[in-house]
């Protein structure tokens, strides 16, 4: 008898098929019976846990969690205000447990979780704060609670504010890489770090004067929320600058210092729970187990539409470099489904981006302005809405701002690499056959010349003349009056309402009242909200591209983090845009933002 072979089964596209379709089936199923157990998974008194650490995102990134993977994500700036209103109503909700632990934010933002703070407790539900690896900014958010307790043996490390920007001109001359630019007017500093080796007093002027007001309203604000005399907490910051948690409760800063086990048993006691998983609930859990962001109270709907970080044409531009932002594409289909939603009866444009790609910014303008004729558009601005930024919320109706949000920065820079030195240094050879006069004069291989130079300039100054009219047809004002607030500056929200850049402050709640205003609504029934961009689950995202979709959500959530730093990598991206028109960019974008940390 002859050995038979064995033979390893063989994976046909058909068994393929049918074990994607198992799976998925699987995780339908799985799915299903998450959500008919969430909605009876809540005890019936509570303590809502939300946990804020690292940089606060505006909006959350996509949810991948595996079926019976703990529930896991986090919370970003609008799920914690939310998180909050909600506290407001539900009466399950004995208090909230703000864990907190290096927080990273906009000083704008750090106001709006404070007045978010500040309603939950006027409605009745306690709010409390625990300290771990505490900063500033910990500090004057957790300054709005009841109570604030910090972690035993932790450091709390209050040494003031600063800015701090880089340049970048002689490390990239010394790899044989310049910038030629073209800037409109002295206070678009956006060229500086590539162009100067320091800031220029124009830069200097702006940083100081932003950095006084929001260090103003630091110590004033946790002065008069923790009742204590604000040169008290100037004593820390300028003699100090780390104290220990036992210090810090006789600087009257915090209220008390505990172990975090320690705290939660405390939690568990008092509450009458057997463990601590019986009276604390976690802020994924808790958005699990809930319509989410509201329970509404009528049908009519309002969409909420971010737009979050560098306006960019096309997803993957090189404009954005590594950060996340928001395309062309995603804003169009945000809006489309929008307006075609009947439910849908207004919409609020929420902002937190510096601009970016000065074209991109133009076409959603127009988007936007489209939108607007079919339904009310009221513009909310998060931490930062500058430059394109600013020149989107043009379209809205009204434009809401807070008082630290930084906003304007009307005007546009243009960046043109060259990298003549590198092709030296590299070995880098070129044969060029021209028909033309200019048929090679915006290349990245040689610098611009003197004529050149000036379509250079010429060019960029037509973008800034149209968001100069842009601006002046919006908001009535004259072309004088806008140059005057024009020309790269940047303001805080209360200083834009002054100016006519913004018409009212306030945040996302004050907002959402006004298009419920506009489109005629009972103001005093909850409305759906629909967030946009539609954020895919596991299942869509498999559907879209398989396993691999799943690891780059990780990178657009921030969990995976890719640094540019190579000689190669930077070649790359110059021969990328070297293949835009012009070899060069033309930026209505702020290049740089105060953050707390």
């Amino acid at each position: 008898m002859k050995n038979k072979e064995l033979r390893k089964p063989r994976l046909t596209p058909m068994r393929a098929g049918c074990l994607v379709v198992v799976l998925l089936a699987a995780a339908a199923v799985i799915g299903i019976w998450r959500m008919l157990t969430a909605a009876t998974s809540l005890p019936d008194r509570f303590v809502l846990q939300i946990g804020l650490s690292g940089e606060l995102a505006e909006t959350g990134g996509v949810e991948v969690s595996l079926p019976f993977q703990p529930l896991q994500e986090k919370i970003s700036l609008q799920d914690a205000l939310f998180l909050l209103a909600r506290a407001e109503d539900d009466r399950r909700i004995e208090s909230v447990l703000l864990d907190i632990d290096a927080l990273g934010a906009d000083p704008a933002d750090i106001r709006q979780l404070i007045r978010a703070v500040q309603r939950t407790r006027q409605a009745g539900t306690p709010v409390n704060a625990f300290l771990r690896n505490a900063g500033d900014q910990d500090v004057w958010l957790a300054s709005a609670c009841d109570s604030v307790t910090a972690e035993r043996g932790t450091i709390l490390q209050l040494d003031g504010l600063k800015a701090e920007i880089l340049f970048f001109a002689r490390t990239l001359e010394n790899i044989g890489i310049s910038f030629q630019a073209a800037q409109w007017s002295e206070w678009k500093t956006g060229i500086e770090p590539f162009t100067r080796e320091g800031a220029s007093p124009y830069l200097r002027r702006q940083l100081e004067g932003m950095l006084d007001r929001v260090y103003e309203e630091y110590v004033q604000s946790v002065s008069s929320l923790r009742g204590i005399e604000p040169g008290v907490l100037e004593e820390v910051i300028n003699d100090e600058a780390v104290v220990s948690a036992r210090e810090a409760v006789g600087f009257g800063i915090v209220d008390a210092v505990s172990g975090y086990w320690e705290y939660l048993e405390r939690l568990t006691l008092s509450s009458g729970a057997a463990e601590a998983q019986d009276v604390l609930v976690s802020a994924a859990r808790y958005k699990a187990s809930v319509d989410w962001p509201f329970a509404a109270e009528s049908s009519d709907a309002i969409a909420v539409i971010s737009v979050e970080g560098p306006i960019v044409r096309s997803a993957g531009d090189p404009v954005a470099g590594m950060q996340p932002g928001v395309d062309e594409e995603t804003l169009r289909q945000s809006l489309e489904a929008a307006l075609e939603d009947e439910q849908v009866r207004g919409i609020v444009l929420r902002i937190d981006s510096g601009g970016g790609d000065a074209l991109a910014s133009a076409n959603m303008l127009q988007m936007l302005d489209s939108a607007r004729v079919r339904k009310p558009l009221v513009a909310s601005m998060s931490g930062v809405a500058a430059s394109g930024g600013y020149m989107i919320a043009l379209a809205a109706d009204s434009i809401f701002a807070d008082a630290l949000s930084l906003t304007g920065s009307i005007g546009v820079y243009a960046l043109k690499p060259e990298i003549s030195s590198l092709g030296e240094r590299i070995g880098l050879r070129r044969e060029v056959v021209t028909r033309g006069e200019y048929a090679d004069a915006f290349t990245l291989f040689e610098p611009l010349d003197e004529k050149g130079m000036e379509k250079f300039m010429e060019t960029t100054g037509w973008i800034y003349d149209d968001f100069l009219a842009k601006v002046s047809a919006s908001r009535n004002m004259s072309l004088e009056e806008v140059e005057r607030v024009a020309g790269g500056r940047v303001w805080m929200g209360r200083d834009a309402v002054e100016r006519g850049l913004v018409d009212r402050l306030g945040g996302l709640p004050e907002a959402i009242g006004a298009v419920q205003d506009m489109a005629g609504l009972d103001p005093g029934l909850r409305p759906v909200l629909k967030l946009y961009p539609r954020r895919p689950g596991i299942v869509e995202l498999l559907l879209q591209g398989g396993p691999s979709a799943l690891v780059a959500s990780g990178v657009a959530n921030g969990s995976v983090q890719l640094v540019q730093g190579t000689t190669r990598e930077m070649l790359d991206l110059l021969l990328l845009l070297d293949s835009r028109q012009g070899g060069m960019f033309r930026m209505a974008m702020l290049p740089w933002t105060i953050r707390i940390e």
